[in-house]
């Protein structure tokens, strides 16, 4: 059982970190770069990053190589923050390694169910291999769906997609896939949390991911509605059946269309900012977003402000990316920074 006040040093250290992520001044100032190069050279100067940039010639990076250097240094910083006290002794703080090996499982079955070539090989996170007990090698290596499962025997995901059936062309549903392997992480990130920590600890943790769920399955029943115009039925047979609010949410899904349900979010989950349609996804991230900082800066539990954490650098990540991909296709600077989140 992990002790409360033996990892105090861990959340000082967290938000140390966080003091140095970017600013929305950063940027707004990598907004006036023009390339990729540009922007590393500029990423070399922030606190945040002059380390893992400070070897790299800026004048080679490409943006593949920026992104999976990134990427890293968020693994990398998380693995430093679960050794710094020995969090790593305990189960739950393996939970974002087996986020990973979850995303990297689904990327191996849509790549099977679209018969591409093992270019994806280039995409699996090679970092992660000294901490993963999957032999993504070896996986990489499956024809087809039953080999895949065959290659995953003895690991906690063999049996949740031995239950997945198999269409008639060999493929099968990515999304049902998607769904089955989240819900056992979620299932037991959450068991581990209770099974490790105080009442009072597990209590906050178990709060915190159900409120990850409950987002997860707002955002994904809008984009159903929205784009597919997926029944209540429909919507309700994809979500992740953990909930703070599965009442509540039961009546979301029942919405007919998304202007209803933007009006749902506003009333009951503080999204008053969100006026348009077009802009609801957004807006629900920057309230996660807001959620998120909120865990760094007030909770004093470890698990909580760990995993916090790494989602505020998912973020952060995802701004540089965005704005990369801007960049890249001449994107309307002002337009760039209205979307992205700022720590």
């Amino acid at each position: 059982m992990l002790d409360g006040l033996s990892s105090n040093a861990t959340v000082s250290k967290i938000r140390a970190i966080h003091g140095k992520m970017l600013t929305k001044d950063n940027y707004h100032e990598m907004l006036t770069k023009r390339s990729v190069p540009e922007i590393a050279e500029y990423l070399s100067t922030t606190p945040r990053f002059k380390d893992i940039m400070k070897d790299i010639d800026p004048n080679t990076v490409h943006r593949g190589f920026l992104e999976t250097l990134l990427e890293k240094e968020n693994f990398d910083t998380y693995i430093r923050l679960c050794q710094f006290q020995q969090l790593d002794k305990v189960p739950f703080f393996d939970f974002l390694i087996e986020k990973i090996e979850i995303n990297c499982i689904l990327m191996l079955i849509n790549s099977i169910n679209t018969g591409v070539d093992r270019s994806y090989l280039d995409d699996l996170p090679g970092y992660i291999i000294n901490h993963t007990k999957l032999d993504l090698l070896e996986l990489s290596k499956a024809n087809d769906f039953n080999e895949l499962t065959r290659l995953l025997h003895g690991t906690a995901y063999h049996k949740v997609l031995l239950r997945v059936p198999l269409s008639d062309d060999g493929t099968v549903d990515y999304t049902e896939c998607e769904r089955r392997l989240r819900t056992q992480y979620y299932t037991n990130i959450i068991r581990e949390a209770e099974e490790a920590f105080p009442d009072s600890q597990s209590d906050e943790v178990v709060r915190m991911v159900k409120a990850d769920i409950d987002f997860l399955n707002q955002i994904n029943a809008f984009r159903m509605k929205a784009y597919f115009n997926y029944s209540a039925q429909e919507i309700k047979k994809h979500q992740i059946k953990i909930s703070n609010i599965a009442k509540k949410l039961d009546s979301y899904y029942e919405l007919e269309t998304p202007e209803q349900m933007l009006e749902w979010l506003n009333r009951y989950e503080a999204q008053s900012d969100i006026t348009d349609v077009s802009i609801l996804e957004v807006g629900m991230q920057r309230e996660k977003f807001r959620r998120l900082k909120h865990y760094i800066y007030r909770s004093f539990n470890a698990p909580v402000v760990l995993y916090a954490f790494t989602q505020l650098c998912d973020f952060e990540t995802a701004n540089i990316f965005h704005i990369i991909e801007g960049i890249r296709y001449g994107v309307d600077p002002t337009f760039i920074e209205n979307n992205i989140l700022i720590c």
